[in-house]
């Protein structure tokens, strides 16, 4: 398949199944299987929970509204990672289709002649999957009304335009490429309960509207609610109550959302200056350019990299989105240019090698795709960026039949043809390479054993020539550390535990190597600030989510010493900017 074709398709398939699923009619169901009744016929003649609620119990409402949430979320999870797998393409606009289609099949199910519920708890479903912090007002807004009023129509609308106004609330361009599809349907979804509830807004204005009670009923013959009487000044006094309460808890959350983060570390002070949401559900590796004006990161569930520019008052500005044709595991920014290291999708991993493909920061694709070997997992650049060192597996994944886990070197001179190796080095055969680490010069490298708490320090004195020098056991109850030559060269040291770090310029030891590293602790969600000599951290900085509610875990981090900044790809797929500030530069 070429051009439109494979997008049109992943749209087309992602929408039919989320509609198919969203389409269930649960209710009906549940309901039909125990009295052998259709509900439609009984009580408000609604499909969705509080009518079966009200009909057979709470304990079936709670069933059929848990069934009918899930039938929005499992789909707008699900399927754009379906056609991932699949190879298909994927937009970031896509779990937002999918969460569109199962909304209309449950509001117009094909199943029952398009007569459905009214949506309330399959939005729910959906929006928590695209924006579970909104999804918090709404629960507020909802239960607020509904303890004052019991009446589920009302509290419905209110928790929908509670939503409607924590989404707008939180996000500052809205209407940018980015957003543009979920600001809509956030608008879509609050019209949709509305024109839903229509009967119910003039039965509310009439005061003839049926308050919740979910207890069974004793009676043989299910029938309607009583009315609850007039009781506009109720109905008036409860919206004026919500939307007081909803535009005080917006105007907090706005608050709160636009404080900086901000962390004293002895000397240093950290000051976040922008957040973005990569919109791809998770961020792992980032890189920036020479310059600091360029940001690469790798969102491996959709297959994309995104390169963001930083702009001279250090926000992020709209991103370059690359769709790569395989599963990225690891990107570097060499003279401007990007490189992708890739291994085929789906069972295909098993039979094709991986391989890196290379692009501008404009997102333009620059010379063919360049084969590596099997399984691979990493690569890093010299600090000259005359070569490319490619890090993979090989048998060390447990295939007999595949190669020897290998080192590879390639030069730098990415153009009209693939470059050819210039090195290779060989591991053993029940070595599984996972990550590699280069010196601050370039002329050693460490490659950290998968699942065996060990290491292997190699020589590259000779890039074309790598050789094995030592094995070493990394230890397990620390953080990365410095390890120096007394060439001048140094390493920064990777170990047991799940961190990623950088060292910070500033004041230097005696042997050349830094006097500070920032580094992950995805246990607490924070950067962790060190001086080496001696040993002392000197402070936290707090890697916060949507709204600065709660935490999110760091994932990798990258360091523009020309621009003090710091770039943090996080597990939520957030892209952090922070700057660094040493108030010693002021004296």
């Amino acid at each position: 398949m070429t051009g439109a074709t494979p997008l049109i398709l992943s749209y087309g398939l992602t929408a039919l199944g989320s509609y198919a699923v969203g389409a269930l009619p649960f209710g009906y169901l549940i309901y039909y299987a125990i009295t052998k009744t259709d509900v439609r016929t009984v009580g408000s003649g609604n499909i969705g929970a509080t009518n079966v609620g009200r009909l057979l119990g709470f304990r079936f409402f709670v069933f059929v509204f848990l069934l009918d949430v899930l039938k929005g979320l499992l789909p707008t999870l699900g399927l754009p990672w379906l056609a991932a797998q699949l190879g298909l393409p994927t937009p970031p606009e896509l779990p937002v289709v999918a969460a569109l289609a199962a909304i209309l099949g449950h509001n117009f199910p094909i199943y029952l002649g398009f007569r459905g519920g009214k949506g309330v708890a399959t939005s729910l479903g959906a929006l928590l999957a695209l924006q579970p912090a909104p999804c918090g007002a709404a629960a507020i807004g909802f239960f607020m009304v509904f303890l004052l009023t019991r009446y589920v129509s009302l509290s419905s609308m209110v928790g929908g335009l509670a939503f409607a106004a924590a989404y707008f609330a939180m996000t500052t361009e809205p209407w940018s490429r980015e957003h543009r599809a979920m600001s809509l349907l956030a608008l879509l979804v609050v019209a949709l309960l509305i024109v839903r509830h229509r009967k119910n807004i003039g039965r509310l204005l009439a005061g003839t509207e049926s308050r919740v009670t979910l207890r069974r009923r004793k009676t043989k013959e299910p029938t309607t609610a009583p009315p609850a009487g007039k009781i506009q000044p109720i109905v008036l006094a409860g919206l004026a109550l919500a939307v007081v309460s909803v535009g005080a808890a917006g105007s907090w959350l706005v608050h709160n959302a636009r404080t900086p983060v901000e962390a004293l570390a002895g000397s240093w002070t950290l000051t976040e200056t922008d957040r973005q949401s990569t919109g791809q559900q998770r961020a792992e590796r980032i890189a920036f350019n020479a310059e600091g004006d360029r940001v690469a990161v790798m969102c491996p569930r959709y297959n994309h990299v995104l390169i963001y520019p930083v702009t001279d008052g250090l926000k992020l500005g709209e991103p370059v989105e690359i769709q790569a044709a395989g599963r990225p595991v690891a990107i570097a920014v060499v003279d401007g240019k990007v490189v992708v290291l890739q291994r085929p999708v789906n069972d295909d991993k098993h039979l094709e090698p991986g391989w890196a493909e290379v692009f501008g920061l404009d997102g333009s694709r620059i010379g063919p795709r360049i084969t590596v070997g099997y399984y691979p997992d990493d690569l890093a650049a010299s600090p000259d960026g005359r070569f490319l060192f490619v890090l993979c597996s090989g048998r060390g994944e447990g295939d007999a039949d595949k190669p020897l886990p290998e080192l590879t070197v390639l030069p730098t001179t990415f153009g009209p043809d693939a470059p050819m190796p210039v090195g290779r080095l060989e591991f053993e055969p029940g070595d599984d390479p996972d990550r590699l680490a280069l010196s601050s010069l370039g002329t050693r490298a460490l490659v950290t054993l998968a699942g065996s708490g060990r290491g292997v320090a190699i020589d590259l004195g000779g890039p074309t020539a790598p050789t094995i020098v030592d094995r070493l056991e990394l230890p397990d109850d620390e953080f990365p550390y410095v390890s120096a030559s007394e060439d001048g060269d140094w390493i920064i040291m990777r170990t047991g535990r799940d961190s990623e770090a950088v060292a910070l310029s500033g004041a230097s030891k005696p042997d050349g190597s830094p006097g500070h590293l920032l580094f992950t602790r995805p246990d607490d969600s924070s950067l962790a600030l060190v001086q080496l000599a001696p040993r002392v951290t000197l402070g936290r900085f707090p890697v916060m989510g949507p709204l600065n509610l709660g935490r999110t875990e760091p994932v990798d981090l990258a360091y523009c010493e020309r621009r003090q900044l710091v770039a943090v790809a996080t597990k939520s797929g957030a892209v952090h900017l922070v700057r660094l500030q040493s108030r010693l530069d002021d004296r």
